[in-house]
């Protein structure tokens, strides 16, 4: 079997991971989900993703534990414990600092940057990162919209931050399986980040190319299904370069969310295109930036 076909499979079974992460997902299930004989699972695993099951999973499982302190209701960590997979609040901290290198109630990002390996790169990717919260201009628009559910097709891309050519590689899969089954991408055409790169290495953040498609749509060799949930989304335009976009998501997360005392659902946020590279190259965009909502 080729690499692509093992990375799709891959692919499926740590959407599971994401999907159950309050669950403790036996080798046998994930191998299972993967169509991977639980005999190679492990090893085929570790050397698609650099990481084993378990590292992979508990880093999920800490980094999803501070999301939900930010998401806006404020979470006890023993609430935050249990819906990250640990039904003992002293597992869970002993997990936490093992990762951190202290407890959750010490944790501060300032500081964990000042010791990141990848610090330097990060800074060089965005101006997001530890930047202070920009002033509202009154002429940013952001309006709330209900999406319905969508079955999607998904391209994967991981460590995309730091090797472009991997995000180059994984949308020409989206865009071919676009021109094959005869589907428009503008529009129907997204960017999402699996994992916060404010708090991921940047080697092992997951970045998705996803397309809207019908239901019951093929799933073409290397690429995986998933599916959008029905939900409230918060979404603002944007058109310009790298810079622009960027400062439209300072906007959108630290400056436009907070006063809106709106909080955010579990689902990564989105950048859809309106515009692909072919029309516009990869240094110019014209985006929707959408963030989902509690309904």
């Amino acid at each position: 079997m080729e690499r692509e076909a093992y990375s799709a499979r891959i692919d499926r079974a740590i959407a599971l991971i994401d999907r159950k992460i309050d669950q403790d997902l036996s080798l046998d299930r994930l191998a299972d989900e993967a169509g991977i004989s639980p005999f190679h699972f492990h090893r085929v695993f570790s050397a698609l993703t650099g990481e084993s099951v378990h590292a992979l999973t508990t880093r999920i499982r800490m980094e999803r534990a501070l999301a939900l302190t930010r998401r806006g209701k404020p979470l006890q960590w023993k609430a935050i414990a249990i819906e990250v997979g640990y039904r003992s609040t002293d597992v869970f901290s002993r997990a936490f600092k093992r990762h951190f290198g202290c407890s959750p109630s010490e944790f501060d990002i300032e500081q964990w940057w000042s010791k990141r390996p990848d610090r330097e790169a990060a800074m060089s990717v965005s101006r997001y990162f530890l930047r202070p919260a920009p002033a509202l201009p009154a002429d940013f628009r952001v309006e709330t919209e209900n999406r319905p559910e969508a079955q999607l097709l998904v391209s994967r891309a991981i460590g995309g931050y730091v090797d472009a050519s991997k995000l180059i590689r994984a949308y020409g899969l989206i865009r071919a399986a676009a021109s094959s089954l005869g589907v428009s991408m503008p529009g129907r055409l997204a960017g999402a980040s699996q994992d916060d790169p404010e708090l991921t290495p940047l080697s092992r953040c997951r970045y998705d190319f996803t397309l809207e498609v019908p239901a019951g749509t093929r799933t073409p060799d290397g690429l995986t299904t998933a599916r959008r949930a029905a939900g409230r989304w918060a979404t603002t335009r944007v058109r310009g370069d790298l810079n622009a976009v960027d400062r439209a998501w300072n906007l959108l997360f630290k400056s436009w969310l907070p006063s809106s005392k709106l909080d955010l659902r579990a689902a990564p946020a989105e950048e859809i295109y309106h515009r692909t590279p072919e029309e516009i190259g990869w240094e110019q965009f014209d985006l929707t930036l959408a963030i989902p909502l509690e309904n």
